[in-house]
């Protein structure tokens, strides 16, 4: 028994040495092998991975460009070049291609219909065809008239300049319209960030309520009880052919009682609001306009003449007033020094020539800053707003 597992064990030693040998002499063109292989799979590799890339690219610019194509629904009735309408701006795709389609269709009906007249009357019977025939027309047309419009061609969005930059605006000259200066707004009375509506509805409602104000003083009327006449019954009860009637003062009879008319009651409609909410509504109100780049500042407002045609001609310049331009509110704060010329012109902290030229634009208000409001900042698209103006209302708010 311990000579077989001696000859085992020796006959497994060779086989292992001569496996030894073996393999040191296949080593290196084994590894060589493997080495070039492993470059070849490098090399295909980066080429199938730049044809997979350019592939890529390609499907995902198709992608976008297909996103950006918009179908107009048909179900849907407005002009999309009105400005509330998603597509205004935007460019309409396929028209041509439509128009052709449309074309050969029309044409190849024609050509149709002049060499196959005798068939239709041949076939006049056959009402289930006929009408099988323009179901499929209209829904042709229905498919060639589809409206493409790209919304890659559409403007840009403005955007909103963020704060501190926001603060730091240009000064117009009010008679030439061009750029003269810049001036930084303060931070606390136009840099209110965000805007509080809530407390813009509150001065709203407060200020509507202040100027309808108080109403009905004094004012009463008579009842049945007061209205003079007796309460003898006018005439018989039937046998008249009219209207039954008791005593001669109801209220749809001449003379008689008035109903449900006033009680001499005074009607108070206003309303109370703090004074610093009131403040604080206006330097929401001013951010809300400079947030919108709808604020606008002169280097002052006045005017050489009081004619109406030389005003509107500078406010055209600022696309306001005129036909198709926006409201305006001109708030001012001009002071003319005592003895000087200047104040013959100047009335109530606003320049004459001014009040008087815009007396027949109805699109525009001109006020000193004190009467400035957060309704009419709120009514009136655009804020022109002096120097002078400015620092007034700075001033006043930042108390």
């Amino acid at each position: 028994m311990s000579n077989i597992v001696l000859m085992t064990r020796r006959v497994a030693s060779a086989a292992a040495t001569d496996m030894m040998h073996t393999s040191s002499r296949t080593t290196a063109p084994l590894i060589s092998s493997f080495g070039n292989l492993s470059i070849n799979n490098n090399i295909s590799a980066a080429t199938t991975t730049a044809s997979n890339n350019k592939q890529l690219n390609y499907f995902s610019s198709m992608a976008t460009k297909k996103s950006n194509i918009v179908e107009l629904p048909p179900n849907l009735k407005f002009d999309p070049r009105a400005k509330s309408s998603p597509f205004y701006g935007a460019d309409e795709v396929e028209t041509s291609r439509r128009k052709k389609q449309l074309q050969k269709k029309v044409e190849g009906q024609e050509a149709a219909a002049a060499t196959t007249a005798a068939e239709d009357v041949e076939n006049n019977d056959d009402g289930d065809d006929e009408y099988t025939d323009i179901e499929d027309d209209v829904d042709d047309e229905a498919d060639e008239e589809r409206v493409l419009y790209d919304l890659s061609t559409k403007a840009d969005v403005p955007r909103a300049i963020p704060l501190p930059k926001r603060l730091h605006v240009p000064v117009m000259d009010f008679n030439s319209g061009d750029e003269v200066g810049t001036f930084h707004l303060s931070e606390k009375t136009f840099g209110c960030d965000p805007v509080r509506v809530d407390i813009l509805q509150r001065v709203v409602v407060w200020q509507r309520n202040k100027k309808r104000g108080k109403r009905n003083a004094g004012a009463r009327t008579k009842t049945i009880s007061e209205v003079s006449g007796s309460g003898r019954k006018v005439r018989n009860q039937k046998g008249g052919g009219i209207a039954r009637a008791g005593h001669s003062r109801p209220a749809h009879w001449r003379g008689g009682a008035k109903a449900h008319g006033p009680k001499g009651n005074i009607q108070d409609y206003t309303t109370k609001l703090n004074k610093k909410v009131r403040r604080m509504g206006m330097r929401h109100a001013l951010s809300q306009k400079l947030l919108e780049g709808n604020l606008v500042i002169t280097n002052d407002m006045a005017s050489n003449t009081h004619k109406t045609k030389v005003l509107d001609e500078m406010l055209n310049r600022f696309d306001v007033s005129g036909k198709y331009g926006v409201t305006a509110l001109m708030v001012d704060d001009a002071h003319a020094k005592e003895g000087s010329e200047d104040e013959a012109f100047v009335h109530g902290g606003v320049n004459v020539n001014l009040k008087v030229a815009s007396g027949n634009l109805h699109k525009i208000k001109v006020q000193n800053q004190i009467a400035c409001n957060v309704y009419d900042m709120l009514k009136y698209k655009k804020l022109f707003l002096s120097l002078e103006a400015v620092r007034a209302l700075e001033a006043r708010l930042e108390k």
